[in-house]
C-alpha cells in the first residue's frame, strides 16, 4: 500500500510539473514581447508602435529575440551607430 502511494504522488508531481512547464512556455513569449517594450523604451529608440516594432524584430530574426528573452535594445543602439553619417553638403556663403 506504501509503495502504491509513493508511486501515485510520483506520477502528479511528474503531471503539475508538465502542466506548469506548458503554462510557462504558453506565456514565454508575451512576456519577452513586454521585455522588447520596456528596453526600446528605456534606450530611448524612435518608434510610433512599440508592439509592431517588436513583432517586426521577431519577425527578422526570432532566435536571437528568444535568447536575449526580448532585450534587444543594446543591437539597436549598436546598429544605430554603425550607420555612417552623410557629411553636410558645403555651401559657399553669399557675399
Amino acid at each position: 500500500m506504501r509503495g502504491t502511494n509513493i508511486l501515485l504522488f510520483i506520477i502528479a508531481l511528474v503531471l503539475s510539473l508538465f502542466l506548469g512547464l506548458q503554462v510557462e512556455e504558453q506565456y514565454r513569449d508575451v512576456r519577452y514581447l513586454n521585455n522588447c517594450k520596456k528596453d526600446i523604451k528605456a534606450n530611448g529608440i524612435p518608434t510610433d508602435d512599440l508592439t509592431a516594432y517588436c513583432a517586426g524584430l521577431v519577425r527578422q530574426d526570432p532566435y536571437l529575440f528568444t535568447y536575449n528573452r526580448g532585450n534587444v535594445g543594446k543591437y539597436l543602439r549598436q546598429r544605430v551607430g554603425e550607420t555612417p553619417k552623410k557629411p553636410a553638403p558645403k555651401t559657399d556663403p553669399k557675399k
